[in-house]
């Protein structure tokens, strides 16, 4: 449910911003003081917008078609609640080779605006987003995992996710590119648009991680599991 703050951002979008798709949420009953720090927050996410389109008007012929014929450079999907101390990041995705740390630029915003929530991916599917994760708040705490391999697919959750950590997810995927020739190799072999894929390696061989719910606490000291509830 998007509330008024979070729709004027979306207006904007539509019209100011040509180069972001953006979805911005928050919870419609925010605790005392909650309406004053979104509208902070909408301060802080519109100068961000602003220098994501003054990136993208830069780039070059190959930089722009690289956007596609509706020329989104740039996706961020965030729904937010205050009162459960919870962001969520459903979607961040760069199309094109925009000199921007898409990650650390977002992350800066949420650690001022919401230093005691929790990040919460709920469908962590690319690999170079996992990675930046880890850099910039360390390794976050795994909730549930979907994996494929040939013949069947499971969901890992609870006592099933025992012995299972993300960076042993990362360490399997660094290796499942290395034997390939590497992640540049891979991304130029898939083209633009589309997100690396993860990897788990195991009694049962090696598996794709489809997507995992992941989440870490915006100060970087660790994850409280209740707020991925």
């Amino acid at each position: 449910m998007h509330d008024m703050i979070g729709k004027e951002i979306m207006d904007w979008t539509a019209s100011k911003w040509l180069a972001v798709r953006a979805s911005i949420s928050f919870s419609p009953d925010p605790p005392p003081g909650g309406t004053a720090r979104r509208k902070q927050f909408c301060r802080d996410l519109c100068q961000f917008f602003n220098r994501l389109q003054t990136a993208s008007e830069r780039l070059d012929v190959d930089g722009k078609e690289q956007c596609g014929l509706d020329g989104v450079a740039v996706e961020v999907f965030l729904r937010i609640d205050l009162e459960k101390k919870e962001v969520l990041l459903d979607r961040l995705f760069k199309y094109c080779a925009l000199d921007f740390h898409l990650f650390t630029e977002l992350l800066q915003i949420l650690q001022r605006n919401f230093p005691e929530c929790c990040l919460v991916v709920p469908s962590l599917q690319g690999y170079e987003l996992a990675r930046e994760m880890r850099r910039f708040l360390g390794p976050p705490e795994i909730e549930c995992v979907y994996l494929k391999c040939d013949s069947e697919e499971r969901l890992l959750m609870g006592e099933a996710l025992k012995g299972l950590s993300f960076e042993r997810i990362l360490a399997d995927t660094e290796r499942h590119y290395r034997e390939r020739g590497g992640v540049e190799k891979r991304k130029a072999a898939l083209g633009l648009g589309r997100e690396l894929a993860m990897y788990l390696r195991g009694e049962e061989g090696e598996e794709e991680v489809l997507w995992m719910q992941v989440g870490i606490e915006l100060s970087g000291v660790g994850f409280k599991p209740s707020c991925a509830g």
